[in-house]
């Protein structure tokens, strides 16, 4: 018998629905800014300023985010740039 350990990893995450095949997020899911944004009209948001996505641009290129606080706006932002807070429900 070989001394070998073979690991085998499978990803149980569940593909996005409301979006494209395989985007990072789906409609209406919690997402939280790792950098600074600027909103559509020019606004800053603070990295760590948490919104609602509600539009998946270029399968999955880029995220429409709604902002209440620190400010109002919305943005159009790359996968990179964001993390999971709450996935929507189903």
């Amino acid at each position: 018998m070989s001394d070998r350990l073979v690991s085998l990893m499978l990803d149980s995450r569940p593909t996005a629905s409301g979006g494209p095949e395989g985007t990072a997020f789906r409609e209406l899911d919690r997402v939280r800014t790792l950098v600074e944004i600027l909103g559509e009209d020019g606004e800053s948001v603070p990295a760590g300023s948490m919104g609602t996505v509600v539009a998946i641009w270029g399968e999955g290129a880029r995220f429409e985010v709604e902002f209440t606080r620190p400010v109002e706006t919305l943005a159009a932002i790359e996968p990179g740039s964001l993390t999971l807070v709450e996935r929507a429900r189903d």
